[in-house]
């Protein structure tokens, strides 16, 4: 079964990156974070982690600025 969101450390393991590499994507493209009660961590949803993932594979998706073309 997968995870509905993911903390921004296993987020870093997912794309194979540091986690400051994920804080730069997640501002880059305008990913809001989510924090739940009595859990003081950042999670974003799979859907977005898979995001990160998709522009680092493919930085031209998110256009010469560094923001999300589409």
């Amino acid at each position: 079964m997968e995870k509905e969101y993911m903390t921004l450390e296993e987020v870093a393991d997912y794309i194979g990156k540091k986690r400051a590499t994920v804080y730069n994507y997640v501002k880059a493209l305008s990913i809001k974070t989510h924090k739940f009660k009595r859990d003081r961590r950042a999670y974003i949803s799979l859907q977005d982690a898979k995001r990160i993932k998709e522009a680092q594979e493919k930085p031209w998706i998110m256009g010469e600025d560094g923001k999300n073309a589409a």
